[in-house]
């Protein structure tokens, strides 16, 4: 078999895989893999460590899948309960307001009044504080 493998000329490159652009021919290719010549123990050793990492990702994947599973509820709980705080914050929001419009409409000298003494109180405590 003419199997070939690629070398990078550049040893200043950071890519670590080859170019096209050049080409060498492997000195010995009995140990490229699917070679008919590959030593039987080298391969088995290599398809039991790549069963042996699969094996291991798997476990891995299988134990952490409850608590991810378990944090993006959490996730979705604390959403809906921040949307539903929301709601009730506009819900009161809205009500002072309109409390605060009705009393402006039914008593509007009053409410000039309120807002000349409390403009007049802020001014005070601004020119104490400087």
């Amino acid at each position: 078999m003419n199997e070939t493998i690629h070398t990078h000329t550049d040893s200043a490159s950071a890519v670590p895989w080859p170019t096209g652009d050049s080409r060498v021919r492997a000195s010995d290719p009995s140990m490229l893999p699917g070679s008919e010549k590959a030593a039987p123990a080298a391969v088995g050793l290599l398809k039991d460590a790549v069963q042996g990492a699969h094996n291991t990702i798997d476990r891995f994947a299988d134990s952490a899948a409850p608590a991810v599973r378990q944090l993006g509820e959490s996730v979705a709980a604390a959403g809906e309960t921040l949307h539903a705080k929301t709601d009730q914050l506009r819900e009161t929001r809205d009500e002072w307001v309109e409390g605060v419009r009705s009393t402006v409409r039914s008593k509007p000298l009053a409410s000039i009044a309120a807002a000349f003494a409390l403009g007049a109180l802020i001014a005070r405590i601004i020119r104490v504080t400087r």
